[in-house]
């Protein structure tokens, strides 16, 4: 047996919830994918496949990367399709939490399992040996857990459980498949009920409820305080509650009850009245449009525990606590919640208490180690911190202390001592350089040397654990370019959600030069998401003017525009009015030449320029990326040229590169010498226009933003290796940048009529205001080459001298700051 899994096809067994956004997964990662389910009493057999993958068209946030993706799912039946199993490399199970069902299931298909094949149960916490007895023994060796995360396409948790009989080298080979083919961040967790996040998280909410009703706390009250203060999801407790649907919590925490009688939290895993009276009303959460939560109309209400009716949610956080909670120090924020009488504060620390206790009781039979339990945590249920590293942050030998005392004077939820190993007096950490702590052999035990993991550069790291970013080139306040020792230059933005500044700028053009220089390619790469969210709108503003201290930002700018009586018809007047504010334009008409000249030394630097892009590449982010070699973009990318909704469009290169893109397929599709553009700009007009953001990498190459030879990655802590790779790739081929493409054929003013007579039914439909048809028009005479003849010839400066003209007469006009001191403000656009 090879060391290397070949998974050319796979299938599921059950559409259900998780096994249909399973499947979605696969087929995400270009695995061809069956989908089996029972067969449908009446009609097509496949019609109980065909209705979940309908319903997951309807799934938000989308399971799928594009919606064409969804037909590369194949619907099959067990009564039908059983031989088609025989081609399949990797089988999981999806189908119901329930043992019978499940052994049922196996017998039935164990004949059809091929002898290579792994076949892998995505239970959420029953017993993965007991259900490996009803695998025949031959098939037995290749039997496993492999517990993926609702929603699967988002959750970075996957965890993997072998039974008593799994062959250890299959292990390996499939959690390099998870790894880099499906993204994920892989746990091998032990064969104990509920798993490692599951049996933590649910033990976190059950303690999260039992020290609610101690302190009388709502359950609004509980979500406000135990959600982004705690550096947790927004839906913090109850609100996770109602999404992962108050039947399966019920079930998880049955398991709890039924399997683990010796845990000595054991009378905790049982569930409230309240909560047996919203389950038998069929209140099971957002599935049933109420649960804890209920929403009316545009109000959230909320079920108050008292009066079993619904009230509005209005909780509001004490100003003192508020203090606490703001504290980014953990050991200066937990000690202020422990020494704060406040009930609201001594809730959280009772919670973070009874969950560090149980943590550090439960480790040894749960995990290999502590990284293992913090990593799946965070993971699983989208902490920014796991238990043991919160603890270690805020000081270890004093939260054991603190937690021992509270076990002495009985106020814990459980009596037994915390274990000999955390409250040693040498103890000062659990994660370190040299690995993370493990109980059972005592020692540290570092990452694993698996080598999928030796295409993480920087994997995620954990507190404790020191990171360097390579050998620093240079450095200003906004930007650093640095390597890891070899020839490839890396270039991280240091602003805030990576805004592009003048000083960006700088440091760009810059980092080309030193590229160019001493290094044989550029990489755009961000140490954390998102890539870059734009231009700074602030920046952009203030220099427009030199703000009055008296009159605010906007003040003065809005005086001189009353007096000049700028009209949207007019169009002029724009000079006037910013010389009548302050005379500063030259200022901002030299950073808008700037972006675009960035951009340009990006396409036609000598070395190769990647962007590695993940998270938001928005507006100047995506204009710098679309200008760069190649893209090497995570499929959680979410890029778009977003000017529109703060009232400009996109004048860094943005409307000039989507109109040459457009005369570039036109050119290739050309039959005879005539070229039509026409067909081809209109879909980077409506993107522009609509200021379109593609919901992934998937969707941003059908939109035109990333092109073919533009790669998708789906593990974003391999992107910068893949990046590196990349540019390697295209040095062997003695890289030399692109010609200057000095005939681009545009629209023409036809173009420009054909875009306007569209706009002209919306603003009639009152589908868009006349402000937006002003700011698409403009959009539209710039991807279509001005005033000249349909067919005519233009080279790149045309174009981008008119998207820069655009743009500072956009910028110029009331209505537009409008919109940026609305989105400044408010984080919106505004529609006016």
């Amino acid at each position: 047996m090879g060391n290397h899994l070949n998974v050319r096809k796979a299938a599921v067994l059950g559409a259900g919830v998780m096994g249909a956004q399973i499947a979605a997964h696969l087929v995400n990662a270009n695995v061809e994918t069956l989908l089996f389910e029972l067969p449908a009493k009446e009609g097509d057999p496949n019609g109980n496949v065909n209705k979940a993958l309908d319903g997951l068209k309807k799934l938000e946030p989308a399971p799928i990367s594009s919606p064409s993706r969804i037909t590369y799912i194949q619907a099959a039946n067990y009564d039908q399709h059983l031989e088609k199993l025989r081609e399949c490399d990797l089988i999981i199970e999806a189908i119901a939490e329930r043992i019978d069902w499940k052994s049922d299931l196996y017998r039935k298909v164990a004949p059809y399992v091929g002898e290579h094949a792994i076949f892998a149960t995505n239970t959420s916490g029953l017993s993965i040996n007991q259900l490996s007895q009803a695998f025949p023994d031959n098939l037995r060796h290749r039997f496993c857990g492999i517990h993926f995360f609702n929603p699967p396409r988002y959750m970075h948790l996957v965890e993997l459980i072998p039974c008593a009989a799994t062959e250890a080298p299959l292990l390996d080979q499939l959690e390099t498949f998870l790894v880099s083919t499906l993204g994920k961040g892989v746990v091998r967790a032990k064969d104990t009920p509920n798993f490692i996040a599951n049996r933590i998280g649910v033990f976190s909410m059950l303690a999260t409820k039992h020290h609610a009703a101690e302190f009388n706390l709502g359950f609004d009250m509980v979500d406000a305080l135990t959600g982004r203060y705690l550096g947790r999801p927004k839906s913090a407790t109850f609100r996770t509650l109602d999404v992962v649907g108050l039947d399966v919590f019920a079930h998880v925490v049955n398991t709890m009850r039924e399997n683990l009688t010796e845990d000595p939290w054991h009378k905790h895993f049982e569930l409230p009245s309240w909560f047996k009276y919203l389950v038998d009303q069929g209140s099971l959460g957002q599935k049933t449009k109420r649960g804890v939560y209920m929403k009316i109309g545009k109000e959230i209400h909320v079920l108050d525990l008292h009066t079993r009716e619904y009230r509005l949610s209005d909780a509001k956080v004490d100003d003192g606590v508020k203090d606490i909670l703001r504290e980014r120090d953990w050991a200066k924020k937990l000690a202020g919640l422990r020494s704060n009488p406040h009930p609201q504060a001594q809730f959280l620390w009772a919670t973070f208490r009874d969950v560090f206790h149980y943590c550090a009781l439960q480790l040894e039979s749960i995990a290999n180690n502590t990284r293992d339990l913090d990593l799946a945590v965070r993971w699983g249920f989208g902490w920014d911190n796991g238990p043991f590293e919160i603890w270690q942050a805020a000081g270890w030998q004093q939260v054991a202390e603190w937690i021992s005392a509270d076990i002495a004077a009985g106020k814990a939820m459980a009596t037994t001592p915390l274990p000999a190993w955390a409250t040693y007096a040498t103890r000062l950490a659990v994660h370190g350089m040299q690995g993370s702590y493990a109980p059972a052999t005592n020692s540290y035990q570092p990452r694993s040397n698996l080598p999928v993991y030796q295409r993480q550069l920087y994997p995620d790291r954990l507190l404790g654990e020191e990171r360097h970013y390579g050998e620093t080139v240079f450095e200003t306040d906004e930007v650093r370019l640095w390597h890891t020792g070899d020839s490839v230059a890396i270039l991280s933005f240091k602003s805030k959600m990576h805004t592009v500044s003048n000083e960006v700028l700088d440091g760009i053009l810059r980092a080309v030069n030193e590229a160019e220089a001493h290094f044989s390619a550029l990489v755009l790469w961000q140490t954390e998401p998102p890539f870059s969210a734009g231009a700074n709108l602030l920046q952009l503003m203030q220099g427009m003017q030199e703000p009055a201290p008296d009159e605010g930002l906007f003040g003065r700018f809005k005086q001189a525009a009353s007096r000049v009586k700028y009209t949207i018809a007019g169009g002029g007047g724009l000079s006037e009015i910013v010389n009548a504010a302050t005379g500063n334009v030259p200022k901002v008409e030299a950073v808008v030449a700037k972006f675009q000249q960035v951009s340009q030394r990006l396409k036609y630097a000598l070395v190769p320029t990647i962007a590695a892009v993940d998270g938001l590449a928005l507006g100047g982010g995506c204009e710098f990326s679309i200008h760069c070699t190649r893209i090497v973009a995570t499929l959680e990318t979410y890029i778009g040229l977003v000017e529109v909704g703060v009232g400009l469009l996109p004048a860094g290169g943005g409307c000039k590169e989507m109109a040459q893109r457009a005369a570039q397929e036109a050119q290739r599709f050309a039959s005879d010498n005539r070229v039509d553009v026409f067909p081809y700009l209109r879909r980077y007009f409506q993107n522009i226009a609509m200021g379109e953001v593609a919901k992934s990498a998937e969707m941003a190459r059908e939109m035109g933003y990333l092109r073919q030879s533009d790669r998708i990655v789906m593990n974003r802590f391999e992107l910068l290796h893949i990046a590196k790779e990349e540019a390697r790739a295209l040095n062997a081929t003695a890289y030399r940048p692109p010609l200057h493409q000095r005939q681009i054929t545009v629209a023409g003013r036809t173009g420009i009529a054909t875009l306007q007579a569209a706009m002209v039914n919306m603003l009639e439909g009152n589908f868009i205001s006349e402000y937006d048809y002003n700011i698409g028009s403009r959009v539209a005479e710039t991807l279509c080459g001005g005033d000249v003849d349909s067919g005519s010839v233009v080279d790149e400066q045309w174009l981008l001298d008119l998207e820069r003209r655009h743009f500072m007469e956009l910028l110029g006009h009331f209505k537009t700051q409008d919109r940026i001191e609305y989105m400044l403000k408010n984080g919106k656009p505004l529609r006016n």
